[in-house]
């Protein structure tokens, strides 16, 4: 029917697949027509086009579970070989498990506008738990891909502070690909776990966004380099103080475990435990990892690397570890670069890291080595407990952890806190500029040799590992090995007035040691230690009549100015020894106890014989410095002690003297001083029997052996020290709550260490304890407290008799008043009495983890018999 028009021919109200319909072809000016089923013509016209999933029975209305039909959808492109999967602009709500298998998929979405919820764009919904929405896995599944979609989970939990997310399996799996699979432009919203991949190598992550409570990507056996680019996590969904701070307790934004050669870039998560977690699985740890700039935004831990042998690289890092809206303090235990293992090797370009508890890089385990290029640390020993910017742990009998710093780090607001931790077997050290003559820097040799600091306020140099030298902040310098077994010691002067040169000579010339300084006369003083001899090396000579052996000994003897007594005689050589004497008043031999009064000086021998001759140098001896010399006899007194200044005249038994070694005598008469480090300024009648006691003058005080008290008084009823004023000064440290008591040598308790009476005895006291705590890893640095007692103690014919009166008991009670009250409530101090030295006890309590300074003053009046 060529010459029909349309109208005329039949109506097809239902068309079929086995209907026909005319093609006409014109060519070269003829038309040719041909006929074909509108299955052929639906077939030609989808030939190669993706599918719909709105083609398969997807609703799109949140409602309606529609993973049947995205399967369906799947399966059908599976057996044309592959292809895109579109969903439109909608909500598709899936309650089932979809599988990607056997076929290459790519879940192509609309877009979505990001929120906390679904809006315009293609959306995901999931409200059920209990499966896993999206599986890849099988080999060709490789190069699928998720692209242009949003995915949202319900979470119902009320939002306090008990909240926690619900238990939501990974939204994406890739599992056993052994290949890559793509996302690209996907936001998960509200997401327990975001993207998970397993043995599948390549997996690109690119412009991931949202907000996910537990885990964001976790990734293991990627053996061939996966891909994070453009990730962003952030509180899309809600920014309640609860759910942040249950994520900066609970979530990774990314793990990684098993990965060979990770690249990270462009990274921005806000509110997790940690950005970047490094573990291990059976199959291995993460190496050659890549980072190359990351912010981490209120977090507990910025890079945390838990699996031993991890290394890689990062660019640039910025970690701040406040808790989540609360005004600045940091999260408990935050660190910025958290390495927690052993033998991992991290490179790190720039780093900053901002508030934190205390340290900002801590290193736990051993064989780590990080070399950060350039560190800038802020805020961190926020609770000023001391907490150093650096922390690496010693290694015991492992190998030591080390830190190289390519720069000076910029340590801001920490409290004081130094670089590094003191007392680690750790190695960190630092390059920098060597700098100009006029203004030198510090440059570094190798591990073993070169500078270090070795604490705080000290510079030291070390030559094959072994410390040659050292300067503190003090001004001394030692030579030869650590402080303790060094060589030798340049002290700090009191004064730089004066000082000491060595100088070496040329050829043929002398090496000198002079005294020099603005001062016309200057003495050398050379010293032995307490009785030690000076001895000196001199060469022999062939002239007989004053040749000496190769050693010479210049050997203090006593002098005195006064009275010709002691003056010196003569310098005897002979072969052996050089021995400077000097004789008494007769001119007799040498006084067998030495006493030295005055600064002696050595004459020149008339020999000429340079070689032995003695230089009119005057000599310091370490002997002691006293008015008489000593014979044993009530007029000299018995021999002083080592170093002791006894300057008292007069004495009515030969102890009365300055016998104590570093004892000293200030005047006086009949005064005794036997106690090491023992004084009495002057009067007479007082006896300092204990070390490093004292007394300022008056008459007949005691302080009966006590070490480091003191006594005075103006005279006795009938023996030294039964009418006398006293003070004990007591300290003690304390690191737990047991019960201590406070001594005059911060030793345990004893006789000769407590505020002790003799029998017959009572003392009023006035009691004044202070505490500090310094240190400890409870509370702060700095609370402190106080007690103030009048005491009243009495000790009858034996120690055991001992009493105090009054306040009458010795339990503990709290501070009196004033301190750190809500800091020192369960600090502790009592008053009692000691029945076994017989004395009167001051006892504290402190608390565990806390250190604490204990120093307490008693005042006492004294009354005996």
């Amino acid at each position: 029917m060529p010459d029909v028009r349309i109208s005329e021919l039949p109506a097809a109200n239902a068309p079929a697949d086995t209907d026909f319909a005319p093609l006409v072809q014109s060519s070269g000016g003829f038309s040719e027509t041909r006929r074909a089923t509108l299955a052929q013509l639906r077939g030609a016209v989808l030939a190669d086009r993706g599918a719909h999933v709105r083609d398969y029975g997807a609703v799109g209305d949140g409602v309606t579970d529609d993973a049947p039909a995205i399967q369906a959808a799947i399966n059908d492109l599976k057996g044309k070989g592959g292809g895109t999967l579109s969903f439109g602009p909608h909500v598709y709500r899936i309650a089932s498990a979809i599988s990607i298998y056997g076929a290459t998929i790519r879940l192509q979405g609309a877009g979505f506008t990001e929120g906390p919820g679904p809006g315009q764009g293609t959306w995901l919904r999931i409200d059920s738990t209990g499966f896993t929405p999206f599986t890849f896995t099988g080999d060709m599944a490789r190069g699928s891909a998720v692209r242009d979609l949003a995915v949202v989970q319900q979470h119902n939990a009320a939002q306090d502070a008990g909240w926690a997310p619900t238990g939501y399996d990974y939204v994406f799996r890739v599992e056993d690909c052994y290949g890559g699979v793509d996302f690209d432009n996907v936001f998960l919203c509200a997401v327990n776990r975001g993207i998970y991949a397993r043995n599948s190598g390549r997996v690109d992550i690119r412009r991931l966004r949202g907000q996910v409570f537990t885990t964001g990507v976790e990734i293991d056996q990627c053996y061939d380099i996966p891909r994070i680019h453009n990730l962003h996590f952030w509180t899309f969904w809600t920014s309640d103080d609860d759910v942040v701070r249950w994520q900066q307790a609970n979530g990774d934004a990314m793990v990684f475990r098993r990965c060979d050669g990770v690249f990270i870039d462009q990274a921005f998560v806000l509110g997790y435990r940690s950005m970047f977690r490094f573990a291990s699985s059976t199959a291995g740890v993460t190496t050659k990892f890549y980072i190359g700039q990351a912010y981490v935004d209120f977090c507990q831990y910025g890079v945390w690397i838990e699996g031993g042998g991890t290394d890689g690289q990062i660019a640039s890092l910025t970690h701040q570890g406040e808790i989540f809206n609360a005004g600045g303090p940091p999260l408990a235990g935050g660190i910025g670069l958290y390495v927690n293992a052993s033998n991992t090797r991290l490179h790190v370009g720039n780093l900053r890291v901002d508030a934190v508890e205390d340290n900002a890089v801590r290193v736990n385990g051993t064989g780590n080595r990080l070399d950060i290029f350039s560190l800038r640390c802020a805020r961190y020993n926020y609770r000023n407990n001391g907490a150093t910017a650096i922390y690496l742990a010693d290694s015991g009998s492992g190998t030591a952890n080390q830190l190289y710093l390519g720069a000076p780090p910029l340590l801001e607001r920490g409290n004081g806190g130094a670089l590094v931790n003191a007392g680690t077997n750790a190695l960190c050290a630092a390059g920098a500029p060597a700098g100009r003559v006029a203004r030198p820097g510090l440059a570094l040799g190798s591990a073993d040799t070169g500078l270090f600091q070795p604490g705080t306020g000290s510079l030291a140099l070390a030559a094959g590992g072994a410390e040659v030298l050292r300067a503190t902040s003090a001004g001394t310098v030692t030579l030869g090995d650590a402080p303790g077994a060094h060589a030798l010691e340049v002290a700090t002067p009191v004064s730089g007035a004066n000082h000491l040169t060595v100088s070496g000579g040329a050829t043929g010339s002398q090496v000198a040691l002079q005294a020099q300084g603005i001062d016309a006369n200057i003495d050398l003083s050379l010293a032995g230690k307490g009785s030690g001899l000076l001895r000196t090396a001199t060469p022999p000579t062939a002239d007989a009549s004053t040749a000496v052996a190769t050693t010479a000994w210049v050997r203090a003897q006593g002098y005195s100015t006064g009275g010709g007594t002691g003056a010196v005689s003569s310098v005897a050589g002979r072969t052996g020894a050089v021995t400077l004497a000097v004789a008494d008043v007769a001119g007799a031999a040498p006084l067998a106890s030495p006493a030295l009064t005055g600064t002696p000086t050595a004459p020149t021998p008339a020999a000429t014989n340079s070689s032995a001759a003695l230089a009119t140098t005057a000599f310091v001896w370490s002997r002691p410095a006293q008015r008489q010399p000593a014979d044993a006899s009530a007029s000299g007194g018995n021999a002083r002690g080592s170093n002791a200044t006894d300057w008292q005249g007069s004495r009515d038994q030969a102890t009365q003297v300055a016998s104590g070694a570093l004892a000293a005598i200030g005047g006086g008469a009949g005064n005794t001083a036997s106690g090491t480090g023992a004084v009495v300024a002057g009067g007479s009648g007082n006896v300092v029997g204990g070390a490093y006691g004292w007394v300022p003058g008056g008459a007949q005080a005691d302080i009966r052996g006590t070490y480091g008290r003191g006594a005075w008084s103006s005279g006795a009823f009938s023996t030294a020290g039964d009418a006398q004023a006293g003070e004990f000064l007591l300290r003690r440290q304390t690191t737990d709550n047991a019960q201590t008591v406070l001594t005059t040598d911060g030793q345990a308790p004893g006789a000769g260490n407590l505020a002790t009476l003799p029998n017959n005895a009572v003392y009023a006291a006035r009691l004044m304890v202070v505490a500090r705590q310094i240190g400890g890893s409870a509370g702060t640095a700095g609370d402190c407290g106080c007690w103030i007692r009048d005491v009243l103690v009495k000790r009858g014919a034996s120690a055991a008799a001992t009493t105090v009166l009054v306040p009458g008991t010795s339990t503990l009670v709290a501070p009196t008043a004033g301190g750190d009250s809500a800091a020192n409530s369960a600090w502790k101090m009592g008053v009692g009495a000691d029945t076994t030295n017989g004395a009167l006890v001051v006892t504290v309590q402190g608390e565990t983890n806390k250190t604490i300074n204990w120093v307490a003053r008693i005042l006492s009046v004294e009354v005996v018999g």
